[in-house]
């Protein structure tokens, strides 16, 4: 075992890297797939398994990951989602 002290700043910039999923990367072809001054859409069926709600979050994330300006809004088994 290494022991190394660093400082507050060093620590900071240290930033845990995870890979995607293939499901974050399936949403992130979304959100680039959609063209400007259009609104996507997204229906969910009961039969899927997959909530609105999950959908929704999913969407937020890959938006925020592309570093986008987006908005969100769920109707009953709707999704929609945009960029500002």
């Amino acid at each position: 075992m290494k022991v190394e002290f660093i400082t507050t700043q060093e620590a900071e910039n240290i930033k845990r890297i995870m890979p995607k999923t293939k499901t974050m990367i399936e949403y992130e072809i979304y959100w680039k797939q959609l063209p400007l001054g259009k609104i996507g859409k997204i229906i969910v069926t009961p039969k899927e398994g997959i909530k609105p709600q999950t959908i929704r979050g999913r969407l937020i994330r890959a938006g925020k990951s592309l570093k986008l300006t987006i908005e969100t809004k769920r109707v009953g088994n709707t999704v929609l989602f945009w960029c500002k």
